[in-house]
């Protein structure tokens, strides 16, 4: 598949275009009257393809070209519902959620998440409170296992752990050179701290009112990124006004 748009909006939906119904139908009306045809869409969610989709189907969120699930574990085209194959051969090697359930099984801090967030590519827990130091542990404890990962610890909750140099950004990076869409014509936009690598790579970012403090501490240091005044959709809606603006003069 190949964009037909000259521009990408790459978001991240709880809590960023989801969370405010009203504010989400403004942004469907928003696209649809004034950039349908410049701007294609792709979600990039901490959820599933599965649970995304639901989304689509059941709120005002409009048709994506792909969704990331999974914290970027996943890549799907929307269409016809089917993975992005070479995506998961490009982030198979030394890695096995196997092993990694096995190599933490007697760690008495860390608690599996329900088997609906689980896949073969991630492995997420439950880690109230961890310090970087605890995060250093069992990132040393999974390489000294032989494997090659990722770890993603969000919301002071939530960490996922995933095939080494995946996440959300490394992701959107595939498949933005896989649509040929240049990455200075992409926008980003989330509000937690899994969704601080959809701000890198060059592409420009939108940081929502409610966003957590740490994200938007974050985004304050960066001039690509454009922390909205609004929140939620409105938020996302109030920033691809101002990087469209910003990009087409």
């Amino acid at each position: 598949m190949n964009a037909s748009t000259p521009y990408l909006l790459i978001s991240d939906l709880d809590d960023t275009l989801l969370g405010d119904d009203q504010a989400l139908r403004r942004f469907h009306d928003f696209h649809r009257a004034e950039c349908v045809d410049i701007l294609g869409l792709i979600y990039a969610s901490g959820r599933f393809a599965d649970s995304v989709r639901n989304d689509v189907f059941t709120t005002d969120l409009p048709e994506p070209l792909y969704i990331i699930g999974g914290v970027g574990s996943e890549i799907r085209g929307f269409k016809e519902d089917t993975a992005v194959k070479e995506w998961e051969e490009q982030i198979s090697e030394n890695w096995s959620a196997e092993t990694v359930r096995q190599t933490l099984a007697d760690m008495e801090t860390i608690k599996l998440q329900p088997e609906e967030n689980q896949s073969p590519f991630k492995v997420s827990y439950l880690y109230p409170n961890a310090t970087p130091d605890h995060l250093d542990r069992i990132r040393d404890r999974l390489q000294g296992a032989g494997l090659d990962i990722n770890l993603i610890y969000s919301s002071r909750r939530d960490l996922d752990i995933l095939p080494g140099g995946v996440d959300k950004g490394t992701a959107a990076k595939f498949i933005t050179h896989r649509l040929g869409v240049p990455n200075d014509r992409v926008l980003t936009a989330g509000n937690s701290g899994n969704d601080i690598n959809l701000m890198e790579h060059g592409f420009h970012g939108i940081v929502v009112a409610n966003a957590h403090d740490k994200f938007r501490r974050c985004a304050k240091e960066n001039h690509r990124i454009y922390p909205s005044t609004q929140e939620y959709a409105d938020g996302v809606r109030d920033g691809v006004r101002y990087w469209l603006n910003r990009l087409e003069s």
